[in-house]
């Protein structure tokens, strides 16, 4: 008996030692390693209300890698053209719409403990400001559709979240 109380505390103390940590590695959620292509992509008000961020054929695409590995990209379909493959040469006001118009990040990710969020940690992305920082999104799985929502955010100045659902490419 003295020695399995021994061993308890002693597996009591190891436990102890270990980092705190809120989410599991992704690989605890296999259910989202895939290729998804977006569907639509909503801004929703708080009153409800409801508009398209990306237009009402927003081009994307979202990567779940089996190592914990992410990226995802979100694009405007109908953006005005350049007249030249050379980004640098873009005149000001395209390229102000193309800035405006899609958003891309990669990084890794983890699922949280409950299994409800998906936590984005982003290392490079469009939107300077979002390197290094993490970014928790709400999913939902229903056979090949993936949801997820943001929580409430400033979008634009007005409070709100948004709805990006995802179907798996196959």
């Amino acid at each position: 008996m003295k020695n399995h109380l021994s061993v308890a505390l002693l597996l009591l103390v190891f436990a102890m030692c270990l980092p705190a940590s809120d989410v599991y590695p992704a690989t605890n959620s296999q259910s989202l390693i895939g290729t998804w292509k977006l569907i639509s992509d909503k801004q929703v008000k708080a009153d409800g209300s409801s508009t398209d961020l990306y237009g009402s054929s927003p081009l994307g695409q979202l990567i779940y890698g089996s190592r914990g590995y992410m990226s995802v990209h979100l694009l405007t379909s109908d953006l005005a053209k350049c007249g030249t493959q050379d980004r640098r040469k873009c005149p000001d006001s395209t390229a102000r719409a193309a800035f405006d118009n899609y958003l891309g990040y990669w990084g890794r990710f983890k699922v949280t403990v409950g299994g409800k969020s998906v936590v984005h940690i982003i290392e490079g992305a469009s939107a300077p400001d979002w390197i290094g920082t993490s970014q928790e999104r709400f999913f939902e799985l229903s056979g090949d559709r993936l949801t997820l929502t943001t929580p409430m955010q400033q979008i634009a100045g007005v409070e709100s979240k948004t709805v990006l659902v995802w179907q798996r490419e196959k």
